[in-house]
């Protein structure tokens, strides 16, 4: 299978990964054909790609980090609004994440306009478990953090539709109605007893900088980890999401932005552990090569900078120690 980006889908082409539909049902299953008219409608709802079948990639898998059950039922919490319930499925993330042996960052969770805010909280919530893990956390600030990843979202909810959906960049009084979201949120879950006082500081501070700019001006040194880390997640899944005013950024953009922001918007240690876990070149996605060839990265193991790339035609290249390929980049994901 692959990843390829919404613009380059076309008719013909057969989904290897179902698209979910902006009430967690499957909107296409996998194996379905796509139609000029299916084609049509994922590009009008805002949907940034799709996982598809093709011979010549069938020995390149990309699992999901989390089982599909999980994600379903932490979709189908958030969506209800069922606070309790979303509590023990971000206390599960945890325990499906903290024993895996190996922890592949490569999938990206397709999203579109009405369904992004759930999908975007199940992914800030899964990269913040594992940056933890990196960090060394116990299980129970592992927890916290799930937590605080899985709703720092909500206060969203509360949002007008008309600011929330917007289709174009938000002028200064969308951006204060939501800069209202994280206090939102706040406020929302002092009613739950079950949600700690971490989890709810964190929320609320999700989208402070290092240097003092973020929506509350906190300063560094009463800025603590989770915060931190949640901050990370959020502008990583954030960046490679399409949306209405911009393309979605390939995850080398969005890492490198993250790079070049250490130690102003962002904590230098939790980038570095980011760096580590998230790959720049994730297995799956296509790519177009500087001399305009054009495959999918089959494996990022051997160099992360370099990876593997199998060519459309069937070939094996390898940009970290085949020779003809030694200048040879990778000029954009397609």
């Amino acid at each position: 299978m692959y990843y390829t980006t919404i613009k380059n889908l076309e008719p013909g082409m057969v989904l290897a990964k179902p698209i979910i539909g902006e009430t967690g049902n499957i909107l296409l299953n996998s194996q379905n054909v796509i139609s000029p008219t299916t084609l049509k409608r994922i590009t009008s709802m805002g949907y940034q790609g799709a996982y598809i079948d093709l011979p010549v990639f069938d020995d390149i898998m990309v699992d999901d980090i989390i089982s599909n059950d999980l994600r379903q039922a932490a979709f189908e919490a958030l969506r209800d609004f069922d606070i309790p319930k979303s509590v023990q499925l971000a206390k599960k993330v945890v325990k499906e994440l903290k024993y895996k042996e190996v922890l592949k960052m490569d999938l990206l969770d397709i999203k579109n306009d009405k369904n992004y805010v759930y999908k975007h909280s199940i992914s800030v919530c899964i990269f913040s478990v594992v940056i933890g893990i990196a960090y060394g956390m116990s299980e129970e600030q592992l927890e916290n953090l799930a937590v605080a990843g899985l709703l720092h979202d909500i206060g969203k909810f509360e949002i007008k539709k008309k600011v929330l959906y917007s289709k174009s960049i938000y002028n200064e009084k969308d951006m204060d109605e939501m800069k209202k979201h994280p206090v939102l949120a706040y406020e929302t879950l002092q009613q739950y007893g079950m949600v700690s006082s971490v989890s709810r500081n964190s929320v609320l501070f999700h989208h402070e900088n290092l240097n003092g700019t973020g929506y509350y001006k906190i300063a560094e040194d009463k800025l603590g980890i989770f915060p931190r880390i949640l901050r990370i997640a959020d502008t990583y899944d954030s960046l490679t999401a399409l949306k209405k005013y911009r393309d979605a950024q390939a995850p080398a953009q969005a890492i490198e932005y993250l790079m070049a922001n250490v130690n102003t918007l962002f904590d230098k240690e939790i980038v570095r552990l980011f760096v580590q876990n998230f790959p720049m070149y994730p297995v799956g996605f296509a790519v177009r090569l500087s001399n305009g060839e054009t495959g999918v990265i089959s494996s990022n193991e051997e160099n992360a900078m370099r990876p593997q790339i199998r060519l459309f035609d069937g070939t094996t290249v390898s940009l970290a120690s085949n020779p003809a390929y030694r200048s040879t980049t990778i000029e954009e994901f397609i």
